[in-house]
């Protein structure tokens, strides 16, 4: 009897998708367009579906100024350089401001931010599906006929949930660059349950000081207050250039129970905190965070916020993806470091727009994960 071939999944690009989820999602970028969800996200979107499989594509072609989360300019230039302006004594941020400025007028001539970001839900963290990626050279061929100068960037991978889609993406011929540490909590997690800290700041989330008001009494006339807290932590004292949400997009979330809110209120009526968890592919992320910067610190706003994400992950046995950034903070919570990586596939490319992924790709392995991992970032 002849051997049966094994089928291979048919894999197509569409602009609207077929997934419910992924249509109640994208609801407000299809009709309003991008930046109506986010100021400084100007970017075009279409769904990659490869057999049962259905991602989010976003396509850039400059933008130089869009969030990281489209722009890998913005990731490694613009975002680096505020990094070094809060960090640095001015002589080196003279020196390195000066050197980036350079890089940066490189990869601006070799058409960086030129890629197509595959599973990309306009989040700092995006989980996958579980998917191995056997199909890969065939989603390759579909996606380099669609965009033949543009890279392929897969971002947000890590060995805790896309450990086969990794080694996948190695094997075919993808550069794996690291780019952050994140902090993973089981939900039953033993490290969490031992964690002194942890149980200080649930104590305190549990104090009857400030209100908790659940995803139920939230009301959409409160979201524009609920955006100022964001604003106030992930724009103003980290980056302008995180995802400006707009009140619009956090409401649809909301309405659309995409997100769960919580938020913390004085007992005169003043929201002082928010935060909220996101499920996809059966991993939870915490994408929304915001507290009133000038509130005491006795009340310890970013604990409770962060106590409420990991307590839903274990609530619901969903394992914890809390992104990166205060990494010691969350160690002593019980969080474990893991890597994050992005795959970029790009030997389609001519030399001149592979050499900077290149280079990207050695100081990153060589350079910026043993600086991370070492110093718990």
């Amino acid at each position: 009897m002849a051997k049966r071939e094994k089928m291979v999944p048919e894999v197509s690009i569409s602009p609207t998708p077929c997934n419910p989820f992924l249509q109640t999602w994208f609801a407000p970028l299809l009709e309003h367009g991008a930046t109506f969800c986010a100021s400084n996200l100007d970017t075009s979107i279409s769904f990659l579906r490869a057999g049962d499989i259905e991602l989010p594509l976003t396509c850039n072609e400059a933008e130089w100024g869009n969030s990281w989360i489209c722009s890998p300019y913005t990731h490694y230039v613009s975002y680096a350089r505020e990094e070094i302006e809060r960090a640095a004594g001015p002589a080196t941020q003279s020196i390195v401001g000066a050197a980036l400025s350079g890089i940066g007028a490189w990869l601006k001539r070799v058409e960086f931010n030129r890629v197509v970001m595959v599973n990309n839900w306009l989040l700092s963290t995006n989980p996958w599906p579980k998917w191995d990626g056997e199909n890969l050279p065939e989603v390759f061929r579909v996606l380099t006929t669609q965009w033949p100068d543009h890279a392929l960037v897969f971002r947000s991978l890590n060995e805790k949930e896309s450990a086969p889609l990794l080694d996948r993406l190695r094997r075919a011929g993808a550069r794996i660059v690291p780019s952050r540490q994140v902090w993973w909590y089981e939900p039953d997690s033993t490290a969490v349950s031992r964690s002194r800290d942890f149980r200080k700041d649930r104590n305190l989330l549990q104090q009857d000081d400030l209100v908790v008001v659940p995803h139920e009494e939230l009301r959409a006339s409160d979201f524009s207050a609920i955006k100022t807290l964001y604003d106030s932590l992930y724009l103003k004292k980290y980056s302008p250039y995180n995802p400006q949400f707009s009140v619009s997009l956090l409401q649809h979330w909301h309405r659309e129970n995409l997100a769960k809110f919580t938020a913390l209120r004085t007992k005169g009526g003043t929201f002082v905190g928010v935060e909220a968890c996101v499920a996809l592919h059966g991993v939870l992320t915490s994408p929304v965070v915001g507290y009133d910067l000038t509130a005491p610190l006795s009340l310890g706003l970013y604990r409770r916020l962060a106590a409420i994400a990991v307590l839903e992950g274990r609530r619901t046995g969903t394992p914890l993806n809390l992104s990166a950034g205060v990494g010691r903070f969350k160690a002593l919570r019980g969080g474990e470091a893991t890597m994050e990586f992005l795959a970029v596939y790009d030997s389609h490319l001519p030399l001149r727009r592979r050499l900077p992924w290149k280079v990207i790709e050695q100081g990153s392995v060589r350079v910026l994960a043993p600086y991370v991992q070492s110093r718990q970032l």
